[in-house]
Formats: C-alpha cells, structure tokens, sequence
C-alpha cells in the first residue's frame, strides 16, 4: 500500500483555507495562563498532601494529585504541536519541564505524536493504535497503563545506550538520533539526581509527591484517551476515525480542551484554546461525537463483550457514544 494511499485526509473536506486561517493563531497568553492555572492547582493538591500525611484525608488529596498529575499529557501534547505558545523558546522549555515530570523524551515523542496524525487509525503505520479486535484483557491493561508504561520504560531505559526498537525506526530520520539518544542521556542523568539527593537527605518527597502520583493518575489518563479512537472507523478519514467527546468544563481546563479530539486531527495546527471555536464551526460534521467519556468506554466495553452488536448508530443530535469499524 502506497505511503499516499495510508495518509489521514479530511481538513479540506470541513474547512477552506480561508476559514481555516483564522483559528490558527498562537499567543503566549493563553498557554501561560492555562499553565499557571495547571501548575498551581498542582501545588496545591500537593499540599493538601502533605497536610493530610498520616490520615486518611490522604486518599481523597493523592487522588486529586495524581488526576492533575496525568492531567499533565496536555501541556506534553500541545507543546509536542508548538501550539501552546507564540514563542517557540517559551514552549520548549515548557515542554522540557512537563516532559520530565510526565516520563516521557521530547523528541522522540514529537516524531511518534506527528506519525500518529499522519496515518492516524491505519493499522501498521500509526503507532498509538488500540489493539487489534481488543478484548476485555486488552482493554483492562490498556486503561491500567501496563501498555503505556512498557512503551516508555523502553524508551527512557535503552535510548541512552542507543537502542531503539526496530519497529520504531520508521518514523524517526536517521539525523534525530544522536539527539533522541543525547536526551535520554540527560533525562537519565536528571532522574538519577532526583534519586541520589532523596538517598542522600533521607527524603521521601519524589516518592510522595512525583513517583507514586504519577504511577496512580495514569490509568484515568488511559481511560479518558479510550475515547479518542475506541471503536472508530479504521480508516485515513479523520471526520470518522477520531472521535469528540462532550464532558464538563473543568475537564476542559485540565485536559487542553483535547475532548475536541476530532478537531484537533483535523486541524492540529490550531492551538488549543480556539478548538471550542473551531467544534462550533465542524461540529455537524464530524462523526462519531461521544455523549460523555462514561458512554464511550460503555460503548466499547459494550462491543467487546458483544462483538456481533455492530456499530451504535447516531441519535437525533448526530452523536453516538461508540462505532464499530466494518
């Protein structure tokens, strides 16, 4: 099958250049505001941490760290498009900053994040797809993040001493491998820092306050990320292999506005506080449209124990929670 004949299509269909320009434009203001918020939110979920060490107020304060915590994919992922900030100084180091805090190497993301736009739901050539005919156990390890964390363990523990995985070459040039390897040396050299200072002073605050959040968010991250392409059409048509989801504004805040997933494939080139703008515009033509993240994983879990149900079809509004490919 010819490159072209794989390659996610579908922006021209929806938008004219024209109509498309306007939504394209970046500032600083709102990516330093949307991280301010983020970040203190973060601080003070970390605080209510501490304050609740020994008590049982624990398990509601770690909870709410850990979800703000997962929540940090969304600065990873908007700075990973350079659409986060006008100031491409401004959104590299923010992107150095979360990059670290959320496990994952910037460059090497960068390439396995844009090869996912550009073969996005074709199987073999998009790297972030769910399993094939996924089952219950797919599904379980998958929203656990056993999935997430073998990939990037691989990552931050090879790169350094130049491995990297054959199957994922593909979409990496050979001119960015001296770089992916030099900052998985840095990365490395970081984390190894991190620990040898709480050795040293006898502190458990990278564990309490990074480590185990970071490990106790993810599987909400997984579980919302279902949603994105779960049960959509296998196919380069991105008006129907990437899906929107409707949820609350404060998922909104904490998530990048990335529920407008189906926009965002469309048009990654817009940054993500003018996405709500953009739905307004797409919005009827965009298919599947998910009623919520809680109908989505139904749907698809639905499908799973019932692979005969076939597709769910569309309710009046022109949304279903899921869609069997054919």
């Amino acid at each position: 099958m010819s490159v072209e004949a794989v390659q996610a299509f579908g922006q021209k269909e929806v938008l004219t250049k024209k109509e498309y320009k306007p939504y394209i434009v970046r500032t600083n203001r709102h990516g330093l505001v949307r991280f301010a918020i983020h970040a203190g939110a973060l601080m003070a979920s970390g605080a209510a941490v501490y304050a609740s060490l020994g008590t049982w107020w624990i398990v509601p304060s770690m909870a709410c760290h850990a979800i703000l915590m997962a929540f940090l994919f969304a600065p990873v992922h908007e700075c990973s498009h350079r659409t986060a900030f006008r100031n491409r100084t401004l959104n590299e180091a923010v992107y150095w900053i979360v990059c670290l805090v959320y496990m994952v190497p910037p460059t090497f993301f960068r390439y396995a994040h844009a090869t996912h736009h550009t073969y996005t739901q074709v199987r073999g050539w998009d790297p972030d797809m769910l399993p094939e005919n996924m089952t219950l156990r797919d599904y379980v390890l998958f929203v656990l993040g056993t999935t997430f964390w073998r990939r990037n363990f691989r990552w931050l523990l090879f790169h350094p001493f130049g491995r990297i995985d054959p199957k994922q070459r593909y979409y990496l040039p050979d001119s960015e491998i001296p770089k992916v390897i030099r900052e998985a040396r840095i990365i490395m050299l970081i984390y190894a820092g991190v620990a040898a200072a709480a050795v040293y002073y006898g502190s458990w605050a990278p564990l309490i306050y990074w480590i185990v959040p970071r490990f106790v968010g993810e599987p909400y991250m997984r579980w919302l990320r279902i949603s994105e392409h779960g049960d959509c059409e296998e196919s380069p048509d991105l008006r129907r292999n990437t899906r929107t989801t409707m949820t609350n504004r404060l998922v909104r805040c904490f998530f990048w506005e990335m529920p407008y997933h189906a926009e965002h494939h469309l048009c990654p080139l817009v940054p993500f506080h003018a996405l709500s703008r953009l739905h307004e515009k797409i919005r009827d033509k965009l298919h599947p449209v998910g009623d919520g993240y809680l109908a989505v994983n139904r749907q698809v879990v639905g499908n799973i124990l019932s692979p005969g149900s076939g597709a769910m079809g569309l309710d009046e509004s022109g949304r279903t929670a899921g869609q069997r490919s054919a």
